[in-house]
């Protein structure tokens, strides 16, 4: 009895193993975004992973959120149940409230500042391991562009804002800095947007003008304004359990070409934040830009909220202020 209770034990512990061998091979990427940046990230990476271990890993790309919602993809995420997922840090708040930082209003000059912020071996290597201790680490991250808002009214000044029910991030921040502008943040999953646009329970979507035209917010809203309050970051995460799971030599090609992918999708996203404008144009929208005026009032009322929600919590005050000097220091040119 004791030789065939044995026995068992090790088939059933070699099947335990085997198992984790066969799973290895294949990686689920999603995200609720298509035709974007993002999508883009993800296929890029497809390619090249495959290309590097020679087949031993097996990429499938599911934008639009064919594998859930935000928060079930995070959870699904954090179980290893899913592989790979492509988001804005916001969306992990919940996690680590650090992961806010980015989003405060006012702290890059342009475009590529914010790059070469995010992508400081100072700030990124400890930013991308905000959420490793639930399971999630970031491979990738660069600049998706600016913040715009699609709206079903023109904006076209600071008065045009008051009274309008904006869909925003799920942050008191977010939700301060409608306040400031007087506008009502709604917080809500961005797979619901479009239809809360079209059905006019929600009057606009602070976002970037490439992920609101890639998902055809123009067909519900004629209007968008480029208020360029600040820069939304994006990052590529990827499942700690599922790593730990692969031969040493994958774990380090998927962290070298995360890397690696850092510029190449900020490059990306700059081209895509080019072109954006004449499609909303060519579908019939109006792409505005407030007066220089109105812009610096707008900004000089906003720049205050970082320190106000992130310089004092202690969750949060580190990272703010390792962000603020790495902004300090960082360049604002493209990267070579």
């Amino acid at each position: 009895m004791k030789t065939l209770i044995g026995a068992t034990a090790v088939a059933v512990i070699a099947a335990g193993f085997a198992m984790p061998a066969s799973a290895q091979k294949t990686m689920r990427i999603g995200m609720v975004t298509i035709n974007d940046t993002q999508h883009a990230l993800a296929n890029r990476f497809k390619v090249e992973i495959e290309k590097r271990t020679k087949g031993a890993i097996k990429v499938g790309v599911f934008p639009a959120a064919q594998l859930g919602k935000i928060p079930r993809q995070i959870e699904n995420l954090k179980l290893g149940a899913q592989q790979g997922f492509v988001s804005p840090p916001g969306f992990f708040a919940g996690i680590n409230k650090a992961f806010q930082v980015p989003d405060a209003p006012g702290k890059f000059k342009n475009f590529w500042h914010a790059h070469n912020t995010l992508t400081h071996p100072d700030f990124r290597d400890k930013y991308l391991r905000l959420a490793e201790k639930a399971g999630v680490i970031g491979i990738t991250i660069a600049n998706y562009g600016p913040i715009g808002i699609a709206s079903l009214k023109p904006i076209r000044k600071l008065a045009d804002m008051k009274g309008l029910k904006v869909r925003v991030l799920a942050t008191p921040m977010e939700s301060k800095a409608a306040r400031t502008m007087g506008m009502t943040g709604v917080p809500m999953p961005y797979s619901e947007v479009l239809p809360a646009l079209q059905q006019r329970t929600i009057d606009g979507c602070a976002s970037n003008a490439v992920v609101m035209g890639a998902s055809k917010f123009f067909t519900a809203t004629k209007y968008i304004t480029i208020t360029e309050t600040g820069h939304i970051p994006s990052v590529l995460w990827v499942s700690t359990r599922w790593m730990k799971s692969l031969p040493k030599a994958h774990q380090d090609a998927i962290l070298k070409l995360g890397r690696e992918l850092d510029d190449w999708t900020s490059k990306q996203a700059f081209a895509n934040n080019q072109k954006i404008e004449k499609v909303w144009k060519d579908n019939g929208a109006e792409v505005i830009r407030l007066s220089a005026a109105d812009q610096k009032t707008m900004m000089s009322k906003l720049a205050p909220l970082g320190d106000e929600f992130l310089a004092k919590d202690p969750k949060t005050k580190d990272m703010y202020a390792l962000m603020k000097a790495t902004a300090a220091k960082a360049s604002d040119k493209a990267p070579k």
